[in-house]
C-alpha cells in the first residue's frame, strides 16, 4: 500500500507536466503566454508611427506598411446615374440618384438638375427622371421644372411624375 500511491502521485505529476508542455506548444493553456507583454505595454506612440514605414540599408528590400484609404462617399456628379430622383419640397429642389439611400437627397439648383438629368442613362423602361413631391410642394416650382426639363431635350415619356406625396 505504500508504494502504489507514490507511483500514482509521480505518474499524475508527470501527466500534468506533459499536459502543460503540450498545451503551450499547441496554444491550449489558458492565461499562459497570452495577452500583451511588458514591452508592448510601454511602446511609445511616436515609435509606432516611425515603424509604419521601415527601410533597411543592408538589403534592397524595403517593407512598407500600407494603410487602407478611408472610404469616401462619391458625389452625385461622380456616380453613374441611371435615374435621377428629384424631390420638390416647398419651393426647393432636392436631388439624388435612384441607387442611393433615401436619406441622400441634397439641395440643387435648376442648372445642376438639368445637367444631371441629361447625364442619366435611363432604366429598362426608358425613365431618366422621377419627380416626387412633399405635401408642402408648390405648383410654380413644379411647372418650372416641367418646362425646363422639356426645353432640355427630355421627352415626356422619359420623365415619371409621381402622384403620391412623400413625407
Amino acid at each position: 500500500m505504500g508504494k502504489r500511491p507514490k507511483k500514482l502521485m509521480y505518474a499524475g505529476g508527470g501527466i500534468l507536466a506533459l499536459g502543460i508542455i503540450l498545451g503551450q506548444y499547441f496554444g491550449l493553456t489558458p492565461g499562459i503566454n497570452s495577452g500583451s507583454g511588458e514591452a508592448e505595454k510601454t511602446a511609445d506612440p511616436a515609435e509606432e508611427e516611425s515603424r509604419a514605414i521601415m527601410a533597411s540599408s543592408e538589403s534592397e528590400i524595403i517593407p512598407i506598411l500600407i494603410q487602407p484609404e478611408p472610404k469616401q462617399e462619391k458625389s452625385l456628379a461622380e456616380l453613374p446615374v441611371k435615374v435621377l430622383d428629384i424631390l420638390i419640397d416647398d419651393r426647393n429642389y432636392l436631388v439624388k440618384a435612384a441607387s442611393q439611400s433615401k436619406d441622400k437627397y441634397r439641395p440643387a439648383e435648376m442648372n445642376e438638375i438639368l445637367t444631371l438629368a441629361k447625364q442619366a442613362s435611363g432604366d429598362a423602361d426608358g425613365i431618366h427622371v422621377r419627380v416626387y413631391r412633399t405635401g408642402s410642394a408648390r405648383v410654380v416650382p413644379e411647372d418650372r421644372l416641367k418646362e425646363e426639363l422639356g426645353n432640355s431635350g427630355l421627352q415626356p415619356h422619359m420623365i415619371d411624375w409621381k402622384i403620391h406625396l412623400i413625407d
